[in-house]
């Protein structure tokens, strides 16, 4: 039994290293922040976080189609549409970036900090014109609450 015991360990030093390596986790690269993108003025639209969610409040006179939210210049949520009185109950584990990562809600069980968010922006679409010819600019946000629990 002696014997077996270092070629025991040598083989799971081999083995158990190549075992993580087997199941590659889901990775969908995804787009960045469209730093390019026009900015209008901030709008009438507020954002308040409680704990690990956040709420949007359309304030304005304006429907918004498809859209996508983000924080920070970094995590980005889609969003289907955002009417005139509409609030939005979103959690923030639902915001990612371009590499998949979430934004880090915090939460009892958190191994790390929790994000803070300090610029939220919504990116819509416009008129296409000549200097814009995509039609998308960047709606920047009032974020008037930061409550983590």
């Amino acid at each position: 039994m002696k014997r077996r015991l270092p070629a025991l360990i040598s083989l799971a030093v081999l083995v158990l290293p190549a075992l993580g390596c087997l199941g590659s986790p889901d990775f969908t690269e995804s787009r960045s922040y469209p730093e390019g993108l026009r900015k209008l003025e901030p709008s009438n639209i507020q954002l308040y976080r409680s704990g690990k969610t956040v709420y949007l409040s359309n304030t304005t006179a304006t429907n918004f189609g498809p859209s996508t939210i983000w924080l920070n210049q970094w995590f980005k949520k889609e969003v289907d549409g955002f009417a005139i009185g509409e609030t939005l109950k979103l959690g923030l584990s639902g915001f990612s970036d371009e590499f998949g990562d979430e934004f880090r809600g915090g939460g009892f069980f958190a191994a790390r900090a929790p994000d803070r968010i300090v610029l939220a922006e919504l990116e819509i679409d416009t008129e296409r014109t000549v200097e814009n010819p995509t039609g998308r600019v960047l709606l920047p946000l009032i974020v008037v609450g930061q409550r983590e629990e």
